[in-house]
């Protein structure tokens, strides 16, 4: 194993997300053969010990899935009213999953579960501007110019929000069914896109993520993502 940034190898060993491990770094509670580390470029290898707060830290088999969420999930990992989460969806492994990113509990389709922290930093990070496609069922039949001002960018909340993709899918007098590409992270930020043009969405539905589709996967089934499927995701984004 080379030498590796200490926040991505504890990122590989589960329990939290690389930037929760940073600010667990720079907060001082990893040492490193009982040395103090706060420096976030320090770089370790295979043979160092890796301790947080008395915890000896190892890296995890790597495990993604994709699971086709059905509505009335939680994207958390517990909830304080006992509402039913994700992880209800995925109870048999026997490891710290999470889910990478949200999916609102209206909001159904892709989304990622897993237990390894750098995989969740480059499919969520801003920086690397993975876009998510979802296909989006409103409760009238939009106009051509409405469509036209979701392609340049409508303001929501202060900010401009520009689709990477816009195409209509169905329509009728009632309906419309429509496929939106986006990068952003911000929470509802669709429905809320639509309703800044006084539109309702009735559903919405996550289809891909990055270069990864939803498919076929029947839903609240998953599916447990082969090594190359895992490489070919997180290649496309470095």
């Amino acid at each position: 194993m080379e030498k590796i940034r200490l926040a991505k190898y504890l990122a590989t060993c589960g329990f939290f997300s690389r930037r929760k491990w940073e600010k667990i770094i720079q907060s001082g509670k990893i040492r490193i053969s009982d040395k103090k580390i706060t420096d976030l470029s320090f770089k370790v290898n295979e043979n160092d010990r890796v301790d947080y707060d008395g915890i000896i830290l190892n890296p995890e088999k790597k495990i993604i899935i994709a699971l086709n969420k059905p509505t009335g999930y939680l994207s958390t990992v517990k909830d304080k009213f006992g509402r039913k989460t994700v992880l209800d969806l995925v109870k048999d492994f026997n490891s710290r999953m999470y889910p990478v990113g949200r999916l609102d509990y209206n909001s159904r389709g892709l989304l990622f579960i897993a237990n390894d922290g750098d995989f969740a930093y480059k499919i969520t990070h801003p920086k690397f501007q993975v876009p998510k496609i979802y296909e989006v069922l409103i409760n009238k039949n939009i106009s051509d110019n409405d469509l036209a001002k979701i392609a340049k960018g409508v303001i929501v909340e202060g900010k401009r929000v520009v689709p990477t993709k816009v195409k209509i899918l169905k329509r009728r007098d009632d309906q419309s069914l429509i496929m939106v590409g986006i990068v952003e992270g911000r929470k509802r930020i669709i429905r809320k896109l639509f309703q800044v043009l006084r539109y309702k969405v009735i559903d919405l539905k996550r289809v891909q993520i990055g270069n990864y589709r939803l498919g076929k996967l029947k839903e609240g089934s998953f599916k447990i993502l082969k090594n190359s499927e895992i490489a070919n995701l997180m290649n496309y984004y470095n």
